[in-house]
C-alpha cells in the first residue's frame, strides 16, 4: 500500500470515528409542560494547585462566582418568560466525596480549619431532604447525561431523557422546573483526582445512562440542564469543556426554550 494510500485510509477513519452530533439537547414540545415555579441549583467548583497535601479553596472567590452566575440565570429565564426563582441551591463540591478535605482560603488569606465537601452553601426555600435529593439527581446527570450526543434526525438519541421516577419524592408542585448548573474549572490534576464524585444506586436500574460516564481528562466542565419536576423530563440541556464563567452565561445556554 502506498504512503499516499495509507495517509487517505487513515485520514477517513480518523474522520469515521469522530464524535457525531451535540451535546445539546432540545425536547421537541417543551411547551406540552406548563412550568409556574422556578427553582435553581448551581454547584461551581475551582480548587487551586498546592505543594502541600491539600488542594486549595478560596471561600471569597467561590462565592462571588456563584452570585454572579446566580444573578446571570435569574435574569436569563426572566428574559425568557419563566416566572422568578422562588427557591435555589448554591454551593461548592455539592458532588464531591465528604471526605475530599481542602484548605480554606478567604481572599488568599490561609485559614486555619480545613474545610469538607460542600464547601460552600447557601439557599432559600430548599429543605436538607431536598438538598440530598438535588445531590442525587445532579450527580446522575453530570455523570451519565451530560456528555451524550444527540442528533436531531436520530429518535434512538433521544431516549434516556427522562428522568421519570426520580423526581416523585421531590415535594415541589407539578408544574415546577429545576435548572441544574454544574461547573469545574479546578487546577489540571484537580479533575482526575475527583473521580470520587458520588455515585447513587439509582442509575442501577437506568440502562440508557449506563454506556456515558463523565471525561476527567478535561480542566473544564460545565454541565446544565432544564427539567420539568411532575414528570421528570428534561426539556433542554447541554454539556462544554471550553465554556467558563469568564464569558457570559448564555453562551452556554444555546437553544434553551422560551415559555409559551
Amino acid at each position: 500500500m502506498s504512503r499516499v494510500w495509507l495517509y487517505l485510509v487513515c485520514c477517513f477513519g480518523l474522520a469515521a470515528c469522530q464524535p457525531k452530533g451535540s451535546f445539546t439537547y432540545q425536547h421537541p414540545a417543551p411547551e406540552t409542560y406548563p412550568i409556574n415555579q422556578v427553582v435553581v441549583v448551581i454547584d461551581y467548583l475551582n480548587l487551586g494547585d498546592d505543594v502541600g497535601k491539600y488542594w486549595d479553596f478560596d471561600s471569597f472567590y467561590h462565592q462571588r462566582i456563584l452570585d454572579d452566575t446566580f444573578l446571570q440565570t435569574k435574569q436569563f429565564l426572566a428574559n425568557n418568560g419563566y416566572p422568578a426563582v422562588s427557591a435555589y441551591l448554591l454551593s461548592s463540591g455539592l458532588l464531591i466525596d465528604p471526605e475530599f478535605a481542602v484548605e480554606h482560603y478567604i481572599q488568599d488569606q490561609a485559614q486555619e480549619k480545613l474545610l469538607y465537601p460542600p464547601y460552600l452553601l447557601a439557599q432559600q426555600n430548599v429543605t436538607v431532604e431536598q438538598q440530598a435529593q438535588h445531590q442525587e439527581f445532579l450527580t446522575i446527570m453530570v455523570k451519565y447525561l451530560a456528555q451524550r450526543r444527540h442528533h436531531a434526525a436520530d429518535p434512538l438519541s433521544l431516549s434516556g431523557m427522562q428522568m421519570g421516577y426520580h423526581f416523585q419524592s421531590m415535594q415541589l408542585p407539578d408544574d415546577a422546573a429545576i435548572f441544574y448548573l454544574h461547573i469545574n474549572q479546578s487546577a489540571p490534576g484537580v479533575m482526575k483526582q475527583l473521580g470520587t464524585l458520588l455515585l447513587t444506586g439509582a442509575i442501577a436500574s437506568q440502562a440508557d445512562y449506563a454506556h456515558v460516564g463523565l471525561d476527567l481528562s478535561s480542566q473544564r466542565q460545565a454541565s446544565a440542564f432544564w427539567i420539568h419536576r411532575g414528570s421528570g423530563q428534561i426539556l433542554w440541556k447541554n454539556h462544554s469543556s471550553s465554556w467558563s464563567t469568564d464569558q457570559p452565561l448564555v453562551d452556554l445556554l444555546l437553544g434553551f426554550p422560551s415559555a409559551h
